[in-house]
């Protein structure tokens, strides 16, 4: 057969692909590989096979063909069927011997040399060794080795700052601390052209900054521009990413309210937008507002059966309700799909601290303080406890710890003015503090303490 006839094969399992009729590709490319024997063929069958989702043939092909030793494409194509089959400790074996350090930065295993990742900045492919990190980074956390996953994804935002799911992945299961998360943002090294990307990933970290500078982060974003095909300018200020990020922030600000609205309205307009979902949930569960996360929670388990979020949304519903008992049912499972969606740890050890059932609410919290070491919410969970129990000084500690993390959360403040106030120590200071944030519906003249008292602030 001709050369041209082949490649006219090979245009069809292209077009076979695009059009997602895989068992055609699958048939066309096997064809092509077995006339040529060409490696570019043989990759092109096994990622055929991968978009088949014959993950087992994918990589029976691969490895047979040896060329998986010495080419990173093959490697990493044979990693991702073995990640498919949740095979995760042969997934690692096949992405090669490597070490990483705290500062993502990664080692030969064998030399101990730094590994360069430099790419041509004109290349707009993401590094395939970004990607190798990525995966390594999901290996690691499958096997609940979430040291290693943290420094793995943060080698593979390094390696290449457009792997925006590495960033995703530390910044949602709460891998790093808010300096932590700017300090690796502020080590990227973008292209001149990814101005606007860097201004996003500022708007996408832990809003714990006073309000006028998280403010400029996203007005600077808001002013970003370009133009398509010589139209005129267009701005990020109404992305659907954008905007749920903005209501990630005033949920952070306890405006409830206007948060609530603002996801209500992006809804409306993406209504499959899981991130704005989270956000929309968490307002509504301070807002009291069951009828909306009954329905919600209707439509995300119709949606997405298999998703943490889904059976999360529907223990928030229980839980407004006052049901504590069905909704901790819910959030344990959520937790049992996914153990690191933070918000169902969250919820499980708080429906235990409503029947007073400190013990057990105690073990959902330190277990979500181990797993999310950026989130402040376990370590404040754990300093309501002790004060509960009337335990002050160690209650102290905690809320000292969960200042530590989040220094702008006015409920951090409320609490330590509560154990002050009980140790008998002076707090019109740390109200004052708490005033002084910016929050205007968080805290106003008063603090409520636990017990029912009011402490006018001097």
């Amino acid at each position: 057969m001709r050369e041209e006839e082949i490649e006219k094969i090979r245009g069809v399992v292209r077009d076979c692909v695009s059009k997602h009729l895989y068992s055609s590709a699958i048939f066309f490319a096997d064809k092509v590989a077995a006339l040529t024997n060409d490696p570019a063929d043989i990759y092109m069958q096994a990622q055929a096979l991968f978009l088949g989702r014959h993950y087992r043939r994918a990589f029976h092909l691969l490895n047979a063909s040896k060329i998986v030793l010495r080419d990173l494409r093959f490697r990493y194509l044979a990693a991702k069927c073995l990640e498919e089959l949740k095979e995760w400790d042969q997934c690692l074996l096949m992405l090669g011997d490597a070490k990483v350090d705290e500062d993502g930065i990664v080692y030969d295993a064998k030399d101990g040399n730094v590994i360069d990742f430099d790419k041509d900045a004109a290349d707009r492919e993401i590094n395939i060794s970004s990607a190798i990190c990525f995966l390594r980074g999901k290996a690691y956390g499958a096997l609940q080795n979430r040291s290693q996953a943290r420094q793995w994804y943060k080698a593979a935002i390094k390696a290449d700052p457009l792997c925006y799911e590495a960033l995703e992945c530390l910044i949602e299961s709460h891998m790093l601390t808010s300096e932590e998360e700017s300090s690796l943002l502020s080590s990227l090294q973008f292209s001149p052209e990814d101005g606007w990307l860097s201004s996003f990933y500022l708007c996408l970290i832990k809003k714990y900054d006073i309000q006028s500078t998280i403010d400029a982060k996203f007005k600077k974003l808001e002013n970003e521009s370009g133009s398509v095909s010589g139209s005129s300018m267009i701005t990020l200020a109404n992305n659907t990413d954008l905007l749920a990020c903005k209501a990630e922030y005033y949920h952070q600000c306890c405006e409830y309210q206007k948060c609530f609205e603002l996801t209500s309205a992006l809804l409306e307009k993406d209504p499959f937008h899981l991130k704005c979902t989270l956000v929309h949930l968490a307002a509504a569960m301070e807002l009291g507002n069951s009828n909306e996360l009954y329905l919600m929670a209707c439509n995300l388990v119709k949606d997405y059966p298999s998703k943490a979020l889904s059976w999360f949304a529907v223990g928030c519903y229980y839980y407004c309700i006052k049901k504590y008992a069905e909704a901790r049912r819910y959030f344990s499972k959520a937790t049992s799909i996914d153990g690191s969606f933070s918000p169902a740890w969250i919820g499980y050890g708080n429906s235990f601290a409503s029947q007073e059932e400190g013990d057990q609410a105690m073990s959902a919290y330190r277990t979500a303080a181990r797993l999310f070491p950026g989130c402040h919410l376990p370590t404040l969970y754990i300093g309501m406890e002790y004060m509960r129990t009337h335990s002050y000084k160690l209650a102290d500690q905690f809320f000292m710890q969960a200042k530590a993390i989040c220094p702008s959360d006015p409920l951090v403040y409320n609490e330590l003015g509560v154990v002050a106030y009980h140790m008998k120590e002076c707090v019109p200071l740390l109200f004052t503090v708490c005033l002084s944030l910016n929050f205007p519906n968080a805290i106003n003249d008063k603090a409520t303490l636990q017990n029912g008292e009011k402490l006018t602030v001097q």
